[in-house]
């Protein structure tokens, strides 16, 4: 599977550590199905962190269960811009993945 993996200029605390790590897979059809069930989901804003909560398979040691949509609300907005870039270059980098991958066959 393809990732993007990078780190957070300031980072998140969590369990009395500071974690800046991070690892994002792409984003899957079940993410978007899951995310329009949340009841917050009309919200432009908290709609991409739920789609991003669910595409981030590392964030430091924080366990995957943890990273949710309120998790990431406490970001500082300079991580959250490091994120959707990350979320952004891995699309794009997927897109170039599928593109080779065609011009083999």
């Amino acid at each position: 599977m393809i990732t993007q993996k990078g780190s957070l200029l300031i980072g998140i605390e969590y369990d009395g550590k500071i974690h800046k790590d991070f690892e994002l897979r792409p984003q899957l059809v079940r993410d978007t199905v899951t995310a329009f069930e949340h009841p917050k989901f009309s919200n432009d804003m908290y709609a991409g962190l739920i789609l991003l909560s669910a595409q981030i398979i590392k964030l430091g040691d924080i366990p995957k269960e943890k990273i949710t949509p309120e998790l990431l609300l406490d970001l500082y907005e300079e991580d959250v811009k490091i994120l959707f870039s990350a979320k952004e270059e891995l699309a794009n980098k997927l897109k170039s993945f599928r593109s080779q991958e065609n011009s083999i066959k």
